[in-house]
């Protein structure tokens, strides 16, 4: 036990270390902000009051006070009009509990423990659908008391009352939060809930939160809108999840699991409680896909442990969920439901039912089912099933043997139906809350923290030399490359979610660790937001986010990947003609292993696929192979645009972050952070397209932003293919204005490379914005190499600041001359640049930025994300969560997500401009498309390349007609109107 808990002990004893105690009571008004550094101890009933804000730091720990009158229970209340912004990570959760958990310790309670304290409560102004006031008068809007207290008024405000008439109301964001044994009572069957939602709004956010060993029910809606992912309801001692008074709201990625004591339901669902009003609008239309629900077992639970108790005009819908371990029935309906569950108002489809108890006669329709409930199963169409869903691993104790997520071959993988696509669900089609790979409950939940969920790196495999055939590395064991290893041609590696990889460190740079997916063979690393793969060093402790200085590098070398796509090298590694082309890396030995050349890349197919590269982070890499040749973070040798490669990060490398060696792969969400040389290098060819790029250097002698070579070295200038990368939507952060040294430039263009950035943002460079060769002139002038729609911001004093001429060298002033290319020299007005483990980083655009505004709509071409605002991030920060930036604390942790998919706009219609002139004046209209923008322009000539010159802001389109109005000018001019 001790050996299977050490790391998580290690992680806990980070929460509250050196932290200050601040008693809380009361009320709190205006701004408050709660930091990790503190532990907050609630001394009663907390209330944040109307208009006030409670910001919750990352990593803090607030502690409920036990107390024995009913008035004075601990708890946090989040009154109407009142904001909370509890914004965890899932490194770095935040945990209310009692004042007696230690929560560096995972022994000091029973597992069990409930009672110790009340819970989070948080009101919201969204419609209940309660016909009356709390003491029975009629009410407008319709509004309710919680849980029968006093109907109190602090500062002129009930606080106890919710309800209201505004659906999208927002209080504020509730996410990656642990909520610990609660649910003390209140009175005679009245304690508070785990969190209770009391008419929330579907403003609000609520994802990855869990209600733990509450002694009332973990999660109760009453009423209200608010959607939800991720909630996890664990060793509750009444319902799992409960809702009433007109629930409406969604829900997906909901996991229960019941203690055997003599527990209550797994849903109990009311369209509203105690008889008032029964059948009031709104009716209680709940929608949850993607549930797993495990009961106290199959001989455990008492009399009233069923699946579902629906009641009182209740008509939800499940989907693809898995219902299992009940110790009763799987269905109880009341008789009021008849007619809803009849006529389809309430609805279950392409569920899995398994596993009820004895006392109900096992897994028969009629024994899981009541009340006419045969409809769900008979007809087919429904697609339910009564069916073993082949979990992984039900476990109730701190054994670490708790997964609940379905074993390869489950028929739980392949039988969903796809949720909706309106901006909420995630498209999946699997059945439960986890598929086959990521458990995304694992590290931030006491669940895991206490030992029950599966840990993650308990063994320890050490790997060398090739791998050949089916390979599979998953989160229980932790891997050590020790030297180089290869994924042979045909070979497959597959790489579980969470799991981590490190790299010995050996002194010969024949041995130095990485790892080498070679031509022909596939890498599958599919890490998840909640459980990415880390590759890092055997010196790099992965729960402890202190024990490296935070720029450490060169403690092993990093990951290789070759593909089968083109270079430009006109010859071999050696000076000979070769056909196909290819290169041999980092001037490597050409070694062969089982008769494959193992360091060579480079072939005639670009759309080879090397498999899925998915939230990795690189870590504490680059070791030296010889004089000004170190390993990359991740290189990408010839890579083809069959692979996917997405939110990667390279972190801390003693060479560039990223390189790209030829190739056409095409990447999204990546992060270059402190690396020692260039953040992103590009040669050799390379013609793939780039979108969400973020990328810090540290105020030591850095080098460049961006090296793009046409191909290196000065062999064959100018072959084929010409290097022509193309990037949307990067945010670049140079070393500092008086760091970074005299090659801190943010781009070095050489050797006929003509890349293409657009929506970009780069600032923070000590040197020029732009170093570009003589070779590239032409590229520049002709629109090759071309630049739009970007700022530009914060250059050194050596390089005389924000002019045009200080941002630019060779011929570069069409850039900015030319108007309709619309580079800009303006502060991007970013949140925070911080450079040190104070959580000081977020690299979003503030409200009122020009960058949110700014950007030209990339081409909807099935890889871009059709978005309009410059940089990487505008409102979510998904570089949050997953990476060293934010496990380490350099990265601020608000705004924190995986961005919302964006509906592709339609393809551009080009306009048919009306005309006319009245006095001074002209006026040119035309039709516009929604999400489309319109950019009046003009030119003096129209001769070989006009120059056209942008009039005034650009239009958002609404699907109506628009209008631009010029005065006329005393010279000729010619107009046009640019749609993007």
């Amino acid at each position: 036990m001790k050996r299977i808990l050490l790391s998580i002990v290690t992680a806990l004893a980070l929460y509250g270390a050196n932290a200050a105690t601040i008693n809380v009571s009361g009320s709190l008004t205006n701004t408050n902000d709660w930091v990790s550094t503190n532990t907050y101890i609630l001394n009663g009933p907390v209330y944040v009051i109307s208009n006030a804000v409670l910001n919750i730091e990352a990593g803090t720990v607030i502690k409920g006070q036990t107390n024995a009158s009913s008035a004075s229970i601990a708890m946090l209340v989040v009154t109407r009009g009142a904001k909370i912004y509890a914004n965890g990570t899932a490194n770095s959760p935040i945990i209310f509990t009692s004042v007696l958990d230690d929560v560096t310790d995972p022994y000091d309670l029973p597992i069990y423990q409930r009672g110790l304290w009340g819970g989070v409560v948080i009101f919201g102004n969204a419609k209940v659908n309660t016909a009356s006031d709390a003491v029975g008068n009629a009410a407008s809007p319709k509004y309710d008391v919680y849980e029968g207290l006093s109907d109190t008024q602090i500062s002129g405000q009930f606080v106890h009352r919710f309800g209201g008439t505004n659906d999208d109301d927002s209080s504020g964001i509730f996410r990656y939060v642990s909520i610990r044994h609660g649910g003390k009572v209140l009175e005679s069957n009245k304690e508070i809930n785990g969190l209770s939602l009391g008419a929330v709004g579907r403003g609000t956010t609520v994802e990855y939160v869990e209600c733990y060993a509450i002694a009332d029910d973990g999660f109760e809606f009453f009423g209200g809108t608010v959607n939800c992912k991720y909630l996890v309801s664990a060793f509750n001692d009444d319902d799992t999840f409960d809702a009433d008074q007109g629930y409406t709201g969604k829900l997906q990625f909901l996991f229960s699991i019941q203690e055997p004591g003599a527990r209550d339901k797994g849903w109990e669902l009311n369209g509203e409680p105690n008889g008032i009003a029964v059948g009031a609008a709104p009716t209680m239309k709940m929608e949850v896909y993607n549930a797993t629900t495990i009961g106290a077992g199959t001989n455990g639970g008492g009399s009233a442990n069923n699946t579902f108790t629906i009641r009182e005009y209740a008509s939800p819908s499940f989907y693809n969920c898995i219902f299992t371990e009940y110790s009763q029935r799987g269905l109880s309906i009341s008789a009021n439901c008849t007619n809803l569950l009849n006529s389809g108002s309430l609805d279950m489809r392409n569920n899995l039912w398994w596993g009820f108890g004895i006392s109900a006669g096992g897994n028969t329709v009629t024994n899981i089912v009541i009340d006419n409930g045969s409809v769900l199963f008979t007809d087919a169409s429904r697609s339910n099933s009564i069916v073993n869903p082949q979990l992984r691993g039900i476990n109730r104790l701190d054994t670490g043997g708790l997964d609940p997520r379905p074993s390869p071959g489950s028929p739980a993988l392949t039988g969903g139906l796809t949720p909706p696509d309106d901006g909420f669900y995630t498209q999946v089609s699997y059945q439960g809350a986890f598929d086959a790979n990521d458990l995304w409950l694992s590290g931030w939940t006491a669940l895991s923290q206490y030992g029950i969920v599966k840990p993650r790196g308990g063994l320890t495999n050490i790997i060398s030399g090739s791998l050949t055939g089916t390979n599979s590395w998953t989160r229980d064991t932790t891997y050590i490359l020790n030297g180089p290893v290869y994924v042979i041609s045909n070979a497959v590696l597959n790489i579980e979610a969470g799991t981590v990889i490190k790299g010995q460190t050996n002194a010969s740079s024949a041995s130095i660790a990485m790892l080498v997916v070679t031509r022909g063979a596939k890498i599958y690393a599919n890490g998840t937001a909640n459980s990415p793969i880390i590759f890092t060093s055997v010196l790099d402790d992965v729960t402890d986010p202190y024990d490296l200085p935070i720029y450490q590098r060169g403690l092993w070398g990093g990951v290789v990947i070759f593909g089968n796509a083109k270079v430009n090298t006109a010859s071999d590694a050696v000076g000979n003609a070769a056909s196909p082309k290819y290169d041999v890396y980092e001037g490597l030995s050409d070694t062969q292993i089982s008769g494959q050349f193992v360091h060579r890349f480079g072939g005639t197919n670009d759309d080879d696929s090397s498999g899925i590269f998915r939230y990795v982070s690189i870590r504490h890499g680059g070791k030296v192979l010889e004089s000004n040749k170190e390993i990359n973070g991740l290189s990408l040798g010839a890579v083809g645009r069959g692979t996917t490669v997405e939110y990667v990060e390279c972190y801390a490398i003693a060479d560039d972050g990223f390189e790209f060696f030829g190739g056409t792969v095409n990447c999204k969400y990546l992060v270059s952070a402190f690396n020692d040389d260039d953040t992103f290098d590009a040669d050799q060819g390379y013609t793939g397209k780039l979108q969400f790029l973020f990328s810090i250097q540290e105020p030591g002698a850095r080098d460049k932003g961006w090296e793009l070579n046409g191909e290196p070295n000065g062999i064959a200038v100018g072959a084929a293919p010409t290097m022509k990368m193309e990037v949307y939507n990067a945010t670049t952060i140079g070393a500092g204005t008086n760091g970074g040294g005299s090659a801190n430039n943010t781009f070095t263009i050489r050797e006929y490379a003509s890349p293409s950035f657009y929506n970009c943002i780069f600032t923070e460079y000590s040197q020029r914005g732009l170093s570009i060769s003589a070779n590239c002139t032409n590229l520049l002038n002709s629109g090759s190499l071309d630049m739009r729609n970007n700022l530009w911001w914060g250059f050194g004093i050596s390089a005389g600041g924000n002019t045009v001429t200080n941002i630019v060298i060779d011929n570069g002033s069409v850039l900015f001359t030319d108007a309709s290319r619309s580079n800009s020299i303006v502060n991007p007005q970013l949140r925070g640049i911080n450079r040190l483990d104070t959580g000081g980083l977020d690299p979003r655009p503030s409200p009122g930025s020009p960058a949110l505004t700014g950007g030209l709509i990339p081409p909807n071409n099935g890889f871009y994300t059709q978005v309009s605002y410059q940089g990487a991030f505008n409102t979510v920060n998904w570089a949050a969560d997953w990476t060293a930036l934010s496990e380490y604390h350099v990265l601020n942790s608000a705004g924190g997500g995986v961005p919302a998919a964006i509906v592709s706009l339609p393809a551009i219609m080009a306009p048919t401009i009306s005309f006319s002139a009245s006095g001074g004046s002209i006026t040119l209209g035309c039709a516009s498309q929604i999400g489309r923008t319109y950019q009046l322009q003009s030119a003096e000539s129209l001769g070989t390349l006009p120059a056209w010159i942008g009039i005034g802001p650009a239009v958002t389109g609404t699907g109506s007609n628009i209008t631009f109005v010029q005065s006329i000018s005393p010279t000729n001019a010619f107009y046009r109107v640019l749609v993007q």
